[in-house]
């Protein structure tokens, strides 16, 4: 009897120790944006006998927030292919890479070798990635390590 008495008893104190555990929805913030451009071939300009060619991109969305803070991501795909290859790049002998300020990016492209080359003869797509962020050396009082206070500082659920 005394057998049958616990059994209840101790099932009833192992179910009141469980916690309630509640799920809340997580807030998703958009903080990359991203712009695919058409550079035509007479957008290429050398200004050094056709050592580098370079083609700028106007992004007026590149303001100085990413700028100084966030990051931004150059992609090239070529006329009959269907990828993107990512920002510096070495292909063929030729080198591609990007540099960016407020409100543009410049892609640039040279041989390895020196030598003088001729630009692309085909459209070519650029994706650029815009990458938002906020500075965290600002906020020197947050303890990094610590997953509560950094949720609680930068407002997430």
């Amino acid at each position: 009897m005394k057998k049958l008495f616990l059994l209840p008893v101790l099932a009833i104190f192992m179910f009141s120790s469980c916690k309630k555990e509640e799920i809340t929805q997580v807030q998703q913030v958009n903080q990359a944006f991203s712009a695919v451009y058409t550079i035509a071939p007479a957008d290429w300009s050398s200004t050094d006998g056709g050592i580098i060619y370079s083609a700028e991109l106007d992004v007026p969305e590149l303001d100085n927030i990413i700028y100084q803070d966030g990051a931004v991501l150059t992609y090239l795909s070529f006329s009959g292919t269907s990828y993107y290859e990512a920002l510096p790049q070495v292909f063929d002998g030729i080198t591609y890479g990007a540099i960016h300020g407020n409100g543009f990016v410049s892609i640039d492209m040279s041989a390895l070798s020196g030598n003088p080359i001729d630009p692309p003869g085909q459209a070519v797509s650029a994706k650029i990635i815009l990458i938002d962020a906020q500075r965290l050396a600002l906020r020197k009082d947050i303890n990094l390590r610590d997953m509560q206070a950094v949720e609680k500082a930068f407002n997430i659920h």
